[in-house]
């Protein structure tokens, strides 16, 4: 028989405990770690473009380049990263190492995003922006590639996947609402505190301490699930020529392709919408700091819903249909808002836009939870496919590619959006002066079209990419059965 070290798991015994319960309480310190995804989303999203324009004074246009080049460059090492988190060999499993050693270079890049001295100007602002933006990314990467990998590992059952992913996004969430508020509740609050540039530097290194604190209890729940973890299988060859070989497998597999370009899609989309939201809230709606605050809010607040309907709908729809469903109903809340304000025979006042407003982002909120939970899980049942195509697994890897889509998204998404301010002429020396008045009417109106109807078409692509996956819940049942033949076949000739 085959010794083993004390402390490395056989894949009988990291079967067993995956097919014990998680308990709520694990579930919940896991989750704890997707605060710091929802604080960067929040931070980059909503803020970053307006801190770079109005408040720095680069144009749409070269902070839609810096943030893009980050993410590229970024998007170009998460699949080395994924693999590498797959193949580690150490003594605190594959996982652990990287979140351990990425987390305070993590928090302190955000920081310095978000601190740019005043002296610079040009290329060298441009620079300054890049190679923060690089170092926030990379790191970024380095934590969350392996904390996602290990909601796929935890467990093997179906419906648990799914209470994961939800745990995952509450927190997520969770994030989200916490960056909103420290922003424009805490640190950027007032008539002009957007655009006072020294009210920056306490809200970065805020962020950044709320990232640790919140990063090392997701390091504690994944140390206390590595028992549950699968060990590297044994690799033949160099990395580079391993990383050659993974890729060329996920090009063959159809479910991973399907669900790549969907995520490419929708998050082009998702963040021209989110990166023009204080400009549309602000120019279009003529909303003041604190009825901002409440709408950016309303988003978060879906998992009050979204996530209780998730868990009764998952278990009587298939993950597939119920993603298209959601896809579609986020398209139809983000185009009707500012449709209604332009064409509406009655004008909209701020106080009703609010109203409105809040309502309409619940909804979107709650179509959003429900669909991220139902396509993540999506994804870590594709991960069980791939290991049965092609004899790994390589969740590192598939959620690389996962988040790979996202940047490179998202860098696009971000660049559309400053391209498309310059685009129709919207006056940056008007803001910067602090003046919601003087800008013309007509560049108002088309700051309406681009921040709502102009999104919501893309997103209203994305599901046509998901009609080709066709991994349905009784299919990865099946799947699950033989990949167990297939242990137990390997189990024994080992012993």
């Amino acid at each position: 028989m085959t010794k083993q070290s004390a402390r490395t798991p056989t894949v009988a015994t990291t079967r067993a405990a995956r097919s014990t319960p998680l308990s709520w309480n694990l579930q919940a310190q896991y989750g704890v770690g997707s605060l710091v995804d929802g604080l960067v989303a929040a931070g980059l999203n909503f803020f970053l473009l307006f801190y770079l324009t109005a408040v720095c004074g680069m144009s749409g246009t070269m902070a839609g380049m810096a943030t893009m080049s980050a993410l590229l460059i970024d998007g170009v090492a998460d699949p080395a990263i994924g693999l590498a988190s797959d193949r580690l060999k150490s003594r605190w499993g594959r996982r652990l190492p990287f979140m351990v050693f990425s987390l305070i270079p993590f928090a302190a890049s955000f920081g310095l995003v978000f601190s740019m001295p005043a002296s610079l100007t040009g290329a060298a602002q441009f620079l300054y922006v890049t190679v923060s933006l690089i170092l926030l990314r990379l790191s970024l990467s380095a934590f969350i590639l392996p904390f996602t990998a290990v909601g796929a590992e935890i467990t093997d059952d179906y419906h648990e996947r799914a209470s994961i992913v939800s745990s995952r996004l509450i927190f997520q969430n969770a994030g989200v609402l916490c960056g909103v508020v420290l922003g424009l509740g805490v640190f950027l609050s007032g008539a002009h505190g957007l655009l006072l540039r020294q009210n920056y530097l306490p809200f970065a290194w805020t962020y950044a301490a709320v990232i640790v604190a919140s990063g090392l209890v997701a390091i504690a729940a994944v140390h206390r699930a590595l028992p549950r973890l699968h060990a590297p299988e044994a690799e033949a060859g160099s990395f580079l020529a391993g990383l050659k070989r993974e890729l060329s497998e996920l090009s063959r597999s159809r479910s991973f392709l399907v669900l790549f370009a969907t995520l490419v899609v929708y998050f082009v989309a998702s963040s021209a919408y989110v990166s023009l939201a204080l400009y549309a809230s602000r120019y279009f709606w003529k909303l003041d700091n604190t009825q901002i605050q409440l709408v950016l809010l309303s988003t978060t607040l879906g998992p009050l819903l979204g996530a209780p309907l998730s868990a009764f709908v998952l278990r009587h729809v298939e993950k597939r249909a119920l993603e298209i469903a959601c896809m579609l109903a986020v398209a139809v809340f983000l185009v009707w808002p500012p449709l209604l304000k332009l064409y509406a025979p009655l004008s909209i006042s701020p106080a009703a836009a609010t109203a409105l407003l809040v309502a309409n982002g619940i909804l979107l909120g709650t179509a959003m939870m429900i669909g991220g939970i139902a396509f993540q899980s999506m994804m870590a049942d594709a991960a069980d496919e791939h290991e049965w195509l092609f004899g790994v697994r390589r969740e590192g890897l598939f959620f690389s590619g996962l988040i790979l889509a996202f940047k490179a998204a998202s860098g696009i998404g971000g660049l559309i959006a400053g391209v498309a301010l310059d685009a129709i002429h919207f006056p940056i020396h008007l803001v910067s002066e602090g003046t919601k008045a003087g800008i013309p009417a007509a560049v108002i109106a088309r700051l309406g079209l681009i921040s709502g109807p102009l999104p919501a078409i893309v997103v209203a692509i994305a599901p046509v990419f998901l009609l080709g996956y066709h991994l349905t819940r009784t299919k990865h049942a099946e799947i699950l059965a033989k990949l167990k033949e297939r242990h137990e076949v390997t189990r024994k000739k080992a012993d």
